[in-house]
């Protein structure tokens, strides 16, 4: 109970703290991604901070039990701000509000179709949340509280979902298929402790750990100090290649990635970078050959037709792993439908039984909300199955191959789109899924990949892990209610126009309205066949990978490689993976498993190094009043 008092109150201090930095400060993000770096910089400052109490009375200091159920907090509590959901979802809500004029005719184009109670209303509601309000006005609470708790009751559906699905999946992943988990090394380092001696102390007196701190720290510096004194020397990070005309390549080098990369096996990290230089090479040759599709679609994909079909590689992925899983999921539905005492779910946060109907629940909940908002029922079943696959996929790869940063080749809004055709989801179906995007489009963080890594590092726990749901709840509680209520007031107080554009000005109008409006008022249109097509070239090919990594004990590549191969965020990581596999494979050639477990405190000190330094530069961006000092993305 500690622990989860005191994960409560670091939850939201992350989240109120984090929704200031992006939106005022505008500095480094440390929430954006599946790293979660300010999950490990609040626990850095935590664990040292347990060990120093622990000098003055054993019974200060935190145990391991304890400092798990906090990350685990941490990890859930970055999932909701930034693009995660709320400083996301409550700009969007009032987005096409503000921004609609005659021209744009987004009144009788796109406002018409959203239901009454799904939006804030009111006089002065939309304009003084992007203006500020006027002296001597208070915020109008009142208006919000209707479809900011039918939102929330949404995410919580839709994370309760996620949370027995990762439930279900966690034996399979964790036991039967070995995943790597590279994302949770550093924290579970950081308590492992010795026998009889104090949680994280050998993590924190280890020297190779410090020197690779001290690498990753030290270059951040550097780009830090040049954006404080122009004339000092700057650290570049990016060196382009072009290539095929506009098709080029940018290697972007990330210390902490690196670190990241190091403990995942050498195929993965291989099939990162040559998977990603086949698909660039694919598309610069459909560049030189004149192919391209006239398909409108989302502002994150970059070619329609490579989109479509890193998506269809997707689907084939997640159901040959559930294939794959099946002897594990008879033995889910034995327990969760008969009561089949053979089967052991004590070591679980829920029973099967919970979690297969919560699971069910929570699907019918999100499908049957998409419906009420305006989408067809049979296309919002479709709408949620093409989610889950994505996020699913997403927490695969996330948990298999140490990715910190991804996101889908494709929105699901435009596979289904894809799928049924505009003419079969109608106008309100449109503006629905342009809503929609608050919560499905970036998903570079969400709650299914981090309750994965919190569920590996339960394994630490010892005797029964029932609490530890709770401990996700409580956290997912008050992170909605402080990124929510600090995002309102930083709005109506210096206005959101005023705060960071990526969310107050770009996302609220160009998800949603700009997306859906051509479409509403364009000539309605069938399914996309190409589309369609390149969907099934990306299954074919992702069935043959796995085909032929399940036939050939010698095949050198991993087929998670190809899952995110047609990406644009690939292009920020895949450097960092070719460094990291160049790295352990002469290692592992010239020195051996020995020199490799010798190394790992150098990878994980890289890895906390730059997220340290992010914070810590956070910190006198805030003490010195500096702003748009951009730093890193971890």
């Amino acid at each position: 109970m500690r622990g989860i008092l005191i994960g409560a109150v670091l939850a939201l201090v992350l989240n109120v703290c984090d929704t200031y930095a992006t939106n005022a400060i505008q500095g480094s993000y440390l929430t954006l991604n599946f790293s979660t770096p300010a999950a490990l910089f609040f626990f850095f400052f935590l664990v040292l901070a347990s060990g120093v109490v622990g000098l003055l009375h054993r019974w200060l200091e935190l145990s391991r039990a304890e400092l798990i159920t906090i990350y685990v907090m941490l990890l859930v509590a970055c999932c909701i701000p930034g693009m995660g959901f709320t400083q996301f979802i409550i700009p969007c809500l009032l987005g096409s509000t503000y921004y609609a004029t005659p021209e744009n005719n987004w009144e009788e184009l796109y406002n018409q179709y959203i239901p009454e109670w799904m939006i804030p209303r009111g006089e002065g509601v939309a304009r003084y949340f992007f203006e500020g309000l006027p002296e001597g006005a208070s915020i109008p609470w009142g208006a919000w509280v209707v479809p900011l708790g039918l939102w929330f009751g949404f995410f919580l559906a839709l994370g309760f979902a996620m949370i027995c699905a990762m439930v279900i999946l966690r034996r399979q992943w964790v036991d039967n298929e070995r995943l790597t988990y590279a994302l949770v090394q550093v924290p579970m380092e950081m308590i492992q402790g010795e026998e009889g001696g104090a949680v994280g102390r050998s993590f924190f007196t280890n020297k190779t750990m410090w020197l690779g701190f001290a690498v990753s720290f030290l270059l951040l510096s550097v780009i830090g100090l040049n954006t404080y004194f122009p004339e000092f020397p700057r650290f570049e990070r990016t060196v382009g290649l072009p290539l095929f005309g506009n098709t080029g390549l940018s290697f972007w080098f990330s210390p902490p990635w690196t670190g990241f990369f190091y403990f995942v096996s050498l195929d993965i990290s291989a099939s990162i970078w040559v998977f990603y230089l086949l698909v660039r090479l694919q598309r610069g040759v459909f560049n030189v050959l004149g192919v391209h599709s006239t398909q409108r679609i989302d502002f994150y994909s970059e070619d329609p037709f490579l989109a479509h079909q890193g998506l269809g590689a997707m689907i084939v992925f997640v159901l040959v792993g559930l294939w794959v899983a099946r002897r594990h999921l008879r033995q889910v539905a034995a327990r969760a439908l008969r009561g089949a005492r053979e089967v052991d779910d004590s070591g679980e946060i829920l029973t099967y039984r919970q979690a297969f109907f919560g699971l069910v629940a929570g699907l019918l909940i999100v499908a049957v909300w998409l419906s009420a908002t305006g989408l067809p029922f049979a296309v919002a079943l479709l709408f949620v199955f093409g989610a889950m696959v994505l996020f699913m996929a997403l927490t695969r790869v996330v948990a298999e191959g140490g990715i910190p940063a991804m996101r889908p080749p494709l929105m699901t809004s435009t596979f289904v789109i894809s799928t049924v055709g505009t003419s079969a989801i109608g106008a309100q179906g449109l503006v629905a899924l342009g809503f929609s995007y608050g919560w499905h489009s970036e998903i570079r963080s969400f709650v299914m990949s981090s309750v994965a890594n919190g569920l590996k590092m339960s394994e630490m726990i010892r005797g029964p892990k029932r609490r530890l749901f709770w401990a996700i709840v409580v956290a997912i509680l008050v992170s909605l209610a402080g990124s929510s209520y600090i995002t309102l007031v930083m709005a109506y107080e210096h206005g959101g126009i005023n705060l960071n554009p990526l969310f107050f000005s770009w996302q609220s109008t160009h998800f949603g309205p700009m997306d859906m409006t051509p479409r509403i008022s364009g000539a309605p249109e069938g399914p996309r066949w190409d589309a369609v097509q390149f969907m099934l070239i990306g299954g074919g090919v992702m069935s043959a990978l796995m085909w032929a990594r399940h036939q050939f004990v010698w095949w050198p590549l991993n087929p998670l490689g190809f899952t995110i191969a047609a990406n644009w965020k690939t292009g920020h990581i895949f450097c960092s993976a070719l460094v990291a596999w160049c790295l352990k494979y002469l290692i592992l050639r010239y020195g051996g498993v020995r020199l490799y477990r010798s190394l790992r405190p150098f990878f994980l000190g890289l890895i906390l190094g730059e997220i340290v330094g992010a914070g810590v530069f956070l910190v006198i961006d805030y003490l010195t009043g500096t702003t748009g000092s951009f730093l890193t993305q971890i």
